[in-house]
């Protein structure tokens, strides 16, 4: 099976298809999701939980061929497409497979047809036609279709898992207390994002006039999306800012709403929205406008109030009229908790089931699909500590001591082609002992008391928004000659990866290069892909000369007059204008602590180059016969182009990480970046290539 959707964000389609996963026999059905928009992949995490393997297949305008390629090499039986645009694709996709590999395929509409643009719509309408079954998720999305697909298509109304969803109801009081609630305060929420559909402006302008008729009761919005910086300034702009709560994303949001009274949708249109699944599940009276999915199932409940949409005071009123009457609120709730059985997600998946298993009766006959299992363990998940992994006899793996360093530092000498230079043990200090994200993880092995091999994994931290995710790198390996070929490496990393899951590390990174990355990837890592890489040259000859110079770079910098030294510059306490980007992109935490070990506290020296608006960290080294600027990272707006840096330091060519450029000069260098790898240990879903926010600074191999 592979569900093909547009995002993995924290949505409603999206949602449902992390219910549905919990559900579904795994005896019988294998599952495999691909998405489309890299920032979101929020629930990914979730999906590979629950076994799912996810695939983004975006980040570019090349997505489609990505995704292409997926549904043909993959040996899937079932196509199952959730949304139009990614759903267009897979179809025609699948329909260009030999009929005797050709998987079935099943759509899922989430949205009335009217809410599309013409061309999606139409690319809808035309490849909809190959769909063997497909389902809509309210009366009136399956009356929008086109009449074809109207006609075979089926009404399924899709679920929530109802007592994962009312256990959330056990941080009631903690999240009470931390939106400033007390215990006779009425809380209207609502999980709705911030997108033209759930028609905000409504819900404020109903807001204020609660607020003009003395009404205290406060909203709590929870959400993402384009329209949320407009939402907050507008909450402001109305005298709101003491009424209302916007929240933003929350991974937390089913518990944010368990901490409410009542739910209040205001959208313009909709399906039938997990949110409102969710609040009958956790017992809270419904007041909602009366659109779509909600009109079909609400409009005689006795949890629900419905009034017509786009009408602030009808919407106010309604609210004024259960936030105001406890008894009503109180008989509301009992009625929304009954009204929940009917959005149990068994049901729909045992429709799905049935269907699946209807198109694809010759499944069991297939050479090209991988055998169905009962989920258990991921087969590249580290094993726990303790569990016995085999390692090659005779020797003893433990944690490096200080004792062990003269040793240590030995064996690099002996197989890591170090020479007499002392700052080969200046750097293993600074990365191993200095790092301003604490000292790396150690081990040595141990034959008859004599060190034979190293291996180490230097800490690691970045950001995605506000979420902290615990890395580390995995760097310097050596094994003896004489212990080579007997699987040291692999015990090490192996008996690496067990200590570092029960110490909390989030995932390992690394950049090897082609001769240990096939030893990486036979122990689970998998290959996020080489960044992308640009160049700048000082004169057209210098193409030449670099061309001609494909060799590995010198390890040391070559002394420069650039700029100032990095430390210095360090040293005057300078703005670090942030980065752009949205926030799922995972970033380097760039501390002050880190940025002083990074750039100012090594044997490996850097130069600032700094204006008002921003400010290069580079450094030169040799590359063969040419100079080469390391563009190793930038603040803001730097106060030269790559081509006047290279001018500056004297260089034939720079390099660095992000996209070409053309009129600073930089151009596109394929096959020059580092091959990047991932290695899940306790989070199992890869962050997709494009949200790897980068500079070659962070993964500069030192």
């Amino acid at each position: 099976m592979l569900w093909v959707t547009k995002g993995l964000g924290p949505g409603g389609a999206e949602t449902l298809l992390v219910a549905a996963a919990g559900r579904h026999d795994r005896t019988k059905v294998a599952l495999s999701c691909a998405y489309v928009l890299p920032h979101k992949d929020h629930l990914a995490e979730r999906l590979e939980q629950l076994g799912v393997g996810t695939t983004c297949v975006g980040g570019d305008p090349r997505w489609p061929l990505r995704l292409a390629r997926l549904v043909r090499d993959g040996g899937f039986d079932v196509v199952h497409v959730q949304l139009p645009v990614p759903a267009s694709v897979a179809r025609l996709a699948v329909r260009s497979l030999p009929s005797a590999r050709r998987p079935a395929l099943v759509s899922t509409e989430h949205n009335a047809w009217g809410t599309f643009v013409a061309p999606t719509r139409l690319a809808n309408r035309w490849t909809g036609r190959l769909d063997q079954a497909s389902f809509a998720v309210s009366d009136e999305v399956r009356a929008s279709m086109a009449r074809g697909g109207r006609r075979s298509a089926v009404v399924l109304r899709h679920g929530i898992e109802i007592d994962t969803v009312r256990a959330e109801r056990r941080h009631r009081d903690r999240l009470r207390a931390e939106l400033g609630a007390g215990p006779d305060d009425i809380l209207i929420g609502t999980v709705a994002n911030f997108r033209p559909q759930k028609d905000y402006p409504n819900l404020l302008a109903a807001m204020s006039v609660l607020a003009g008729r003395g009404c205290a009761a406060r909203l709590v919005a929870v959400g993402q999306g384009p329209g949320e910086a407009e939402t907050r300034a507008a909450v402001t702009r109305l005298g709101l800012d003491e009424r209302v709560t916007v929240t933003g994303f929350r991974p937390d949001a089913v518990a944010v709403l368990g901490a409410c009274d009542v739910f209040v949708l205001a959208s313009a249109w909709e399906g039938l929205p997990v949110a409102a699944m969710e609040a009958c599940a956790l017992g809270l009276p419904i007041v909602a406008t009366a659109v779509g999915g909600m009109a079909e199932e609400f409009t005689d409940s006795p949890a629900a109030v419905l009034v017509p949409p786009r009408d602030a005071d009808r919407l106010a009123a309604a609210l004024e009229a259960v936030v105001g009457n406890d008894e009503r609120r109180a008989a509301m709730a009992r009625a929304a908790a009954d009204h929940a059985a009917r959005f149990d997600i068994g049901r729909a998946v045992a429709v799905l089931e049935e269907t699946y298993a209807r198109l694809a009766p010759g499944v069991a006959g297939r050479t090209d699909r991988p055998a169905v299992s009962p989920p258990g363990p991921r087969a590249d998940a580290p094993a726990t500590a303790g569990s016995g992994r085999s390692r090659p006899a005779g020797l003893d793996i433990r944690p490096m001591t200080d004792a062990d360093r003269p040793a240590v530092l030995e064996l690099c000498r002996a197989t890591l082609d170090w020479d007499d230079d002392p700052r080969f043990g200046e750097l293993f200090a600074w990365k191993h002992d200095r790092n301003a994200f604490g000292p790396s993880y150690a081990w040595v092995a141990t034959d008859a008391g004599r060190v034979v091999g190293l291996r180490t994994f230097m800490r690691w931290r970045f950001r995605r928004g506000d979420e902290v995710l615990h890395a580390t790198r995995a760097v310097d390996t050596a094994t003896h000659p004489d212990h080579q070929g007997r699987g040291l490496f692999r015990a090490m990393t192996l008996h690496g990866l067990d200590e570092m899951r029960a110490d909390g590390v989030d995932l390992v990174f690394n950049t090897p290069n082609t001769k240990s990355l096939p030893g990486y990837r036979s122990m689970g890592w998998q290959v996020v892909g080489r960044p992308a890489t640009v160049t700048a040259v000082a004169a057209p000859s210098s193409l030449v000369r670099l061309a001609r110079s494909r060799v590995p770079a010198s390890l040391w910098s070559e002394p420069s007059t650039i700029g100032v030294d990095a430390a210095a510059w360090l040293d005057t306490g300078p703005t670090l204008h942030p980065h752009g980007g949205h926030d799922r992109e995972l970033r380097t935490d760039r501390t002050e602590a880190y940025l002083r070990w990074r750039y100012g506290d090594g044997p490996v020296t850097y130069r600032a180059v700094s204006g008002p608006e921003g400010t290069a960290v580079v450094r030169v080294r040799r590359r063969g016969a040419t100079t080469e600027l390391v563009l190793a990272d930038t603040f803001g707006t730097p106060p030269h182009g790559p081509v006047t840096l290279l001018r500056l330091a004297g260089c034939n060519h720079a390099l660095g990480l992000g996209r070409p450029d053309w009129r600073h000069g930089l151009m596109a260098a394929p096959g020059q970046g580092p091959i990047l790898t991932w290695r899940g240990v306790n989070r199992q879903a890869m962050p997709p290539p494009a949200n790897w926010a980068l500079s070659l600074g962070d993964v500069e191999l030192l």
